[in-house]
């Protein structure tokens, strides 16, 4: 049996959700099977994975769509041939549908993975979606808004769950984690992860004010220390945060560590890990931390698909208000170290099956075999 081609199509490989469950989706498909190339609107690289198919191409689209990037993505799908084009996020799922219809090559699969649409990209969903073959989105949250804002039927979307490497990211044992903890100098410290990228949709500032309050309260805990870890997206922004910050002048409870490579160690070691956004599909965030025994603290955002029970594996916050940030805080830092470690057990085991990165991507393959008419491809 020849092997099927698929070009993947992304903006680029920056640390996010939707480009590193990409790439497991790229090195889990069975090479016998699959061959694999990838193109990029521009080639800044976060992840630094190898990955199959070889160098990715660019459509040197670093500042937006444009008619040579279009153009340049055709030559792409005609050196390529491809018999999928699977593409991800907004301009480029248009893209990509429109350069499978104007070359005839290539049957069209598009990713949606975050919640709150811009209008342009419902826009793009609505009028292109007689052109597409398949629409897959890893949230029940994305589904339902892609069919109350753009009309599309929900038997039209496929709901596929990210898939976490549970190689990558597990539990480490007592010595790792103590080695790891010194490393960062968190020992003796309750210590709270926020993985990510600094932005309003990640609600870093709420968690800042949180600590802001608690510190005017006298209530912030000497051995608090909560971590961000991650660029700022815009970089503005990022450096918006930190003004707040220094003026809260919170000293060594709060630390901003920029990127973390590899960032597994780091939420394995960590007490616990704080997502309060605003909106999400499905955070890779929150199944990793499930994925390594490391309790989360949620936004009701961040829990649309039932990810955290509040109380068992994690807690959830009321809101995405400070208010609401402060409160999940003080629970947290009330549990003694077992209770927090009996929650990251329990998160563990519900992880292990529901969310492994095998399970996605066959599930992935399912869909291509439906679009190619291609039983066979999705036989065990």
């Amino acid at each position: 049996m020849s092997r099927r081609k698929v070009l993947f199509f992304i903006s680029s490989l920056t640390q996010g959700g939707a480009e590193r469950q990409m790439v497991e989706l790229m090195r889990g498909l069975d090479p016998a099977r699959f061959e694999t190339r990838l193109a990029l609107c521009h080639r800044t690289d976060h992840l630094g994975y190898t990955l199959p198919g070889g160098e990715p191409y660019s459509i040197d689209a670093t500042f937006g769509p444009t008619p040579g990037s279009f153009a340049r993505l055709v030559r792409i799908v005609r050196e390529v041939r491809p018999d999928i084009i699977h593409s991800y996020m907004g301009y480029e799922n248009l893209f990509a549908r429109l350069a499978a219809r104007y070359t005839g090559i290539g049957r069209a699969v598009s990713s949606v993975r975050c919640t709150r649409m811009p209008r342009r990209d419902v826009f793009y969903e609505r009028a292109t979606h007689g052109m597409i073959d398949a629409l897959i989105c890893n949230s029940v949250g994305i589904r339902d808004e892609l069919h109350a804002r753009a009309g599309i039927p929900l038997a039209d979307i496929d709901v596929i769950e990210n898939g976490v490497d549970h190689g990558r990211f597990r539990p480490v044992d007592a010595a790792a984690r103590d080695a790891i903890r010194a490393e960062w100098k968190l020992e003796g410290r309750c210590a709270l992860l926020v993985p990510g990228r600094l932005s309003e949709q990640k609600n870093q500032l709420a968690i800042v004010r949180a600590l802001s309050s608690m510190k005017r309260a006298g209530a912030l805990p000497p051995e608090l220390v909560v971590v961000f870890a991650g660029r700022g997206s815009p970089p503005l922004f990022g450096e918006y945060i930190r003004r707040v910050a220094d003026r809260a002048d919170l000293g060594d409870a709060l630390r901003f560590v920029g990127i973390v490579k590899p960032i597994e160690r780091l939420i394995a070691a960590a007490d616990g890990v704080l997502l309060p956004s605003h909106y999400e599909g499905l955070p890779n965030a929150v199944i990793e931390s499930m994925s390594c025994a490391t309790p989360t603290i949620v936004s009701p955002a961040a829990n649309t698909d039932a990810l955290i029970e509040d109380a068992v594996t994690g807690l959830v916050c009321a809101g995405t208000e400070p208010e609401a940030v402060e409160a999940a805080i003080r629970r947290f830092v009330a549990l003694s170290p077992e209770e927090r470690a009996r929650m990251g057990e329990r998160a563990y085991a519900a992880a292990t099956e529901r969310f492994a990165v095998q399970r996605m991507v066959a599930r992935t393959v399912e869909v291509y075999a439906r679009v190619l008419g291609d039983p066979g491809l999705a036989a065990p």
